[in-house]
């Protein structure tokens, strides 16, 4: 028997909304009926909490008894890593959430071990945010101008960053999604795999690669 669920989609281009649609029904034909679809557009900017959408969608659950939310991808709930490990914790804490795309939680027909993994994969993430705090680099006095900015231009990941991206990218998540959460471009995660053969052939000539 299907179980009642939501959808929450965050769309960026037009047409995104119809082409999530459908890989949402399909995902979900066998295991769950979407009762409501939710969608904010063009809001990756805005904290998931104040976009009107991911809120009514809350509202929605909240008001049901509904305790199982559909999203598409994990880039989708916010443009920031941070933010969007945050708001999944936050939902992980009260729902279960099942990924359209790149869901490598497993445990689809259980939901508390569902929900066990995911809170598993956030304390690891917070594990690495919390060494990169830690393992920040200190200017040094040599390095900085005048006015005390360090010379030059800063790294666009720390050591921490690094290793959480790594992680994410061992797990399946795709180039683009990776760019989208730590908000680099695809030259720098081009350098930072470039040590790293097995996660780079996969996506070596990426404007193949499926348009998400």
């Amino acid at each position: 028997m299907k179980k009642d669920a939501v959808a929450y989609l965050n769309t960026r281009k037009k047409g995104d909304f119809a082409a999530q649609k459908a890989d949402v029904e399909n995902y979900c034909k066998y295991r769950f009926q979407i009762v409501e679809f939710f969608n904010d557009h063009r809001a990756n900017a805005t904290p998931p909490e104040k976009r009107k959408g991911f809120a009514d969608m809350l509202d929605y659950c909240a008001a049901n008894n509904c305790p199982d939310i559909i999203i598409y991808d994990l880039a989708g709930l916010a443009r920031d890593m941070d933010t969007g490990l945050a708001t999944l914790k936050r939902l992980n804490d009260q729902y279960t959430v099942y990924c359209v795309n790149n869901d490598f939680f497993g445990f689809r027909d259980e939901p508390e071990l569902r929900r066990e993994a995911i809170a598993n994969f956030i304390a690891y993430m917070d594990q690495y945010r919390e060494s990169a705090r830690k393992a920040a680099p200190v200017a040094s006095k040599k390095a900085k101008k005048g006015d005390g900015r360090p010379i030059g231009r800063p790294r666009a990941l720390n050591e921490g960053q690094v290793e959480a991206l790594l992680t994410i990218r061992q797990a399946g998540t795709s180039i683009s999604q990776i760019c989208r959460m730590f908000d680099v471009s695809r030259s720098t995660v081009s350098k930072i795999l470039a040590d790293y053969p097995e996660l780079k052939g996969e996506w070596k000539g990426a404007r193949q690669e499926p348009a998400e």
